[in-house]
């Protein structure tokens, strides 16, 4: 059985199949007596490409690490994550019965293409086509200056409730006050909210229990 999580969430039911292609960044020279040379500039970032099913109701062979939720939360979960335009995890496990789980696949990932194809007619559910490209961190060296005086830190209280603004979701909020969007789940359960992504504007939310 695989297991496939993207920013730390489980997705109910894992891709039969995953494409990964790796491109190489070749680079061409032309001489002086007109031949040219090619020069491996080394591994480029990998893609990675496949198709998710998210069940629109609870079938026995999806799972779910907290609780229920039909596919257009994930829908939207895969939307924001987009939106942010961040790096986030993306993991691939994959189990097997009477042993442990083993790891397969883990890297930073940006979503580079969300496609969702919805046929009514023939079944709820919904088919989400996910283009994935690898991150790589670069690292920079950096000088600082040592100033006159050292700044005191602000110290900061997590407030109580908010009030849902315009374009608001849990993911953005959450990431806003939790510093981690993947805590929509907590946000959603202390304020008894069963579908995530049905707030509205002037919604107060709890952000504390």
């Amino acid at each position: 059985m695989y297991m496939l999580y993207i920013d730390n969430v489980l997705f109910p039911v894992a891709p039969g199949k995953i494409v990964t292609q790796t491109e190489i960044e070749n680079e061409t020279y032309a001489l002086v007596d007109g031949s040219r040379v090619n020069r491996s500039g080394g591994r480029g970032l990998k893609k990675i490409s496949f198709e998710l099913l998210l069940p629109m109701k609870k079938y026995p062979f999806a799972h779910y690490e907290v609780k229920y939720c039909d596919g257009e939360y994930y829908v939207e979960l895969l939307n924001h994550i987009a939106d942010e335009n961040e790096p986030v995890s993306f993991d691939l496990y994959r189990s097997y019965a009477g042993s442990e789980v083993v790891y397969l696949t883990s890297m930073k990932v940006l979503i580079e293409k969300i496609s969702v194809v919805e046929d009514a007619e023939n079944s709820p559910d919904i088919l989400v086509s996910v283009v994935l490209r690898e991150h790589r961190s670069v690292s920079t060296k950096t000088i600082t200056q040592k100033d006159e005086y050292v700044r005191k830190e602000d110290s900061y209280t997590l407030p109580e409730t908010y009030r849902v603004q315009q374009g608001d979701s849990l993911w953005l909020i959450s990431k806003r006050f939790y510093g981690d969007g993947a805590r929509y789940v907590y946000l959603a359960e202390i304020n008894s909210i069963k579908k995530p992504y049905t707030i509205y504007t002037g919604q107060q939310l709890k952000l504390r229990e």
